[in-house]
C-alpha cells in the first residue's frame, strides 16, 4: 500500500470503535481526507494532541490510491493554535472555521486554496480579536475558492450592469438582480448598492488582510445575513457551530451597548 505524506488540518474527530477514531484531515495535496487512528483512545497513544481539531501537522497516512478511507501512521504538531482552544469566542469560530470547510470540500479532489484558506484564517483567528469582519471574509472567499464565486458584475436576467439604489439578489441562481427586473421576480434578497461594492472588495481580498476591513454601522448585520444565506444555498444544510457563533456575537454588542 502506498505512503502519502502531507501537511494538514484537522478537521472533526469521532469515535469509531472502543479503540479507534475517525478523523477527517483537509490536506494540502490530498484535499478531503479520512483516515481510521488506531487505538487513538487508548489513554497511551502515539498521536497525543495531534488529532485534536484545528491542529495544523504533518499527516503520513496509507492506504490503496483512490479508497475513501485510509489508515493514519504519523502526524506530527506544527501549530496546535492552543491560544485559540483558550479563548471561549475565538474556539468556537474555529470550529466554524473547520466545519465549513469540510461541508464545502470535495474528498478526494486536491483544493490547496481551500487549505491554505483555513491556514491562514486560523492565524488570523489567533491574532486578532474582530472576529464579525473575519468571518465574512472567510465565507465568501470559501465560497469563491469552492466554486461559487456570486456574480456581482451584471444582472442575470437582462445582463445590464445595475445602477441604482436598490439591488436584488437570486440565491438560485447565485447573482444579482437589477432593480427592474427584481420587481417582476419574487426575491428573498434586495440591499443597496452600497453593499454590493462591499461583496465585491470582498470576493479578491486577502484573508491576511482582514483587519482593514472595515463596515459600516448597520451594514455588517446585512452582510452577515447576504453571505450567510449564500452558504446555506450551497450546503443545504445549516451548520451547527453557526447558531452559536451568532448568538455569541450578538450577546457581544449588546454587552458593548451596556458598557457605554
Amino acid at each position: 500500500m502506498a505512503l502519502h505524506s502531507t501537511p494538514a488540518i484537522v478537521l472533526r474527530s469521532i469515535n469509531l470503535s472502543e479503540n479507534d477514531k475517525l478523523i477527517t484531515f483537509m490536506t494540502e495535496y490530498f484535499g478531503k481526507v479520512k483516515c481510521v487512528a488506531k487505538s487513538a483512545r487508548k489513554l497511551k497513544n502515539r498521536f497525543g494532541a495531534a488529532l485534536e481539531p484545528m491542529s495544523h501537522i504533518n499527516l503520513i497516512f496509507f492506504g490503496r490510491q483512490n479508497q475513501t478511507l485510509y489508515n493514519l501512521n504519523h502526524s506530527d504538531i506544527i501549530h496546535s493554535f492552543q491560544s485559540v482552544r483558550e479563548n471561549f469566542r475565538k474556539v468556537f469560530m474555529g470550529i466554524y472555521f473547520t466545519e465549513a470547510v469540510e461541508a464545502m470540500a470535495s474528498e478526494g479532489h486536491r483544493e490547496a486554496g481551500l487549505f491554505y484558506l483555513l491556514l491562514d484564517s486560523l492565524k488570523a483567528l489567533k491574532e486578532q480579536e474582530e472576529l464579525e469582519t473575519l468571518c465574512r471574509l472567510f465565507e465568501i472567499r470559501l465560497l469563491c475558492l469552492a466554486g461559487y464565486t456570486p456574480q456581482l458584475d451584471h444582472c442575470v436576467v437582462c445582463k445590464s450592469e445595475p445602477n441604482t439604489e436598490w439591488i436584488g439578489f437570486s440565491y438560485h441562481r447565485n447573482s444579482i438582480v437589477c432593480e427592474a427586473c427584481a420587481k417582476r421576480n419574487k426575491l428573498e434578497t434586495r440591499f443597496k448598492s452600497g453593499i454590493l461594492q462591499y461583496l465585491k472588495k470582498m470576493i479578491t481580498m486577502d484573508i491576511k488582510l482582514s483587519e482593514r476591513l472595515k463596515f459600516p454601522r448597520g451594514a455588517d448585520k446585512e452582510i452577515e445575513r447576504i453571505i450567510h444565506r449564500m452558504i446555506l444555498s450551497h450546503t443545504r444544510r445549516e451548520l451547527k457551530s453557526y447558531p452559536f457563533i451568532h448568538k455569541m456575537n450578538q450577546f457581544q454588542i449588546d454587552y458593548e451597548k451596556t458598557s457605554c
